[in-house]
C-alpha cells in the first residue's frame, strides 16, 4: 500500500488548502471579536459560548499536533 502522494504539487495543495482554513478561522473569531467589543453580540451570550469554544479549540489544536506527529517518518 502505497500513501505516499504521487506528485509533490498534492503536497503543496494540501498546505495551501490548510493555510486558507486557518486564515478563514482567524478572520471568524476576528470578526466576532469586533461584534462582541462593540456591543453587536452581548457579553452575556458570547460568554456562554466562550468556554466550549475554548475547549473545541483545544482539542482541535492538540489532534492537529497529533496528528503531524504521527506522520512524521
Amino acid at each position: 500500500m502505497n500513501l505516499e502522494p504521487e506528485k509533490a504539487s498534492e503536497i503543496r495543495a494540501f498546505g495551501g488548502t490548510a493555510r486558507l482554513l486557518g486564515m478563514l478561522a482567524i478572520l471568524t473569531l476576528a470578526a466576532l471579536g469586533v461584534l462582541v467589543v462593540l456591543e453587536v453580540i452581548p457579553r452575556s451570550a458570547f460568554a456562554e459560548v466562550a468556554g466550549k469554544t475554548a475547549m473545541i479549540a483545544g482539542i482541535c489544536a492538540l489532534s492537529v499536533f497529533a496528528i503531524g506527529l504521527l506522520s512524521r517518518r
